[in-house]
């Protein structure tokens, strides 16, 4: 499944036959893809399929048993989570995770910290003496760089209506779980990222948020075509709306790689959330004696 056309290009990030087990569970198998910079990858799959496994290892969470990850022509999955998200991946979590007694705003802040101590992408001017004295000082350049990363967090609230920027200086706490889903994804958004992780972005929200969502992450892309987005989504039609390509996983394996149209009517997918071939053709899905 892996192509080496795209492999070693800058920004691609290359899953080369990876494998995760927990003592005899194997939660990855052989996993073998390249996904290019600027792609909106969706991975869909039924419960337990290692989906946000492969996210976890994609994000430095947990290591590959065997294989690698490669963000360019540099290997990744022996860094540290932090040191994988300075070289600009960041990423969601599938339940939610938010700094409850922080405001709003300072919580999407949290996720500028990487720019303001210098280091990732962006070269480090100052050692880490010079950063503590120029954050307790306020010195000007320090104090430029937070005005900058303030007004980032502005921009990315905004994104999401009133939903956000209106509650900013309200507690993490007091929003609904959908609303904390957002924050989340604004804090992700709020590092500027070269590639997204997304792991069920959608989850708990209703028809109504989950079509505002789906538009948000539409204008998202029309504003950072070059920013790579992998999203794990169980809501199939907000895939159809918003993938480029579809990787579909049972049980830790890529069974199905293609267009979402094509991935999602394949027979093998079908079969895989409906169980045996025989439960599928029971729904019309496939010929059970295929």
């Amino acid at each position: 499944m892996n192509t080496n056309a795209n492999q070693n290009q800058p920004g691609t990030l290359t899953i080369n036959k990876v494998s995760r087990r927990f003592g005899g569970v194997i939660a990855a198998n052989g996993l073998d893809f390249t996904i290019p910079k600027g792609e909106f990858l969706a991975v869909v799959g039924p419960n337990g399929a290692g989906k946000s496994t492969l996210l976890q290892m994609i994000s430095g969470i947990i290591r590959p048993s065997e294989g690698e990850i490669l963000l360019g022509d540099r290997r990744i999955d022996r860094l540290r989570p932090e040191a994988i998200n300075a070289l600009g991946i960041s990423r969601t979590f599938q339940t939610s995770r938010v700094f409850p007694m922080l405001t709003i705003r300072d919580s999407i802040m949290v996720g500028t910290q990487v720019g303001l101590i210098g280091g990732g992408r962006a070269p480090r001017k100052y050692g880490p003496v010079t950063e503590l004295i120029s954050a307790l000082l306020r010195l000007p350049a320090y104090q430029a760089r937070v005005a900058a990363s303030e007004k980032r967090v502005e921009d990315v609230m905004a994104m999401f209506g009133d939903r956000l920027l209106p509650r900013r200086n309200e507690q993490a706490f007091s929003l609904s779980y959908a609303n904390r889903r957002r924050l989340e994804i604004a804090r992700a958004l709020v590092q500027d990222p070269d590639i997204l992780l997304l792991d069920e972005p959608a989850a708990g929200m209703n028809p109504t948020e989950t079509d505002e969502l789906t538009e948000v992450l539409a204008d998202l892309r029309r504003r950072r075509p070059d920013m790579t987005i992998v999203m794990v989504e169980h809501k199939l039609q907000v895939v159809r709306q918003l993938a480029e390509r579809c990787i579909v996983m049972a049980m830790g394996t890529a069974i199905v790689d293609a267009r979402p149209e094509a991935a999602l009517e394949d027979p093998r997918v079908i079969e895989a959330y409906l169980g045996t071939r025989r439960t599928a053709a029971a729904f019309g899905k496939v010929n059970a004696d295929d």
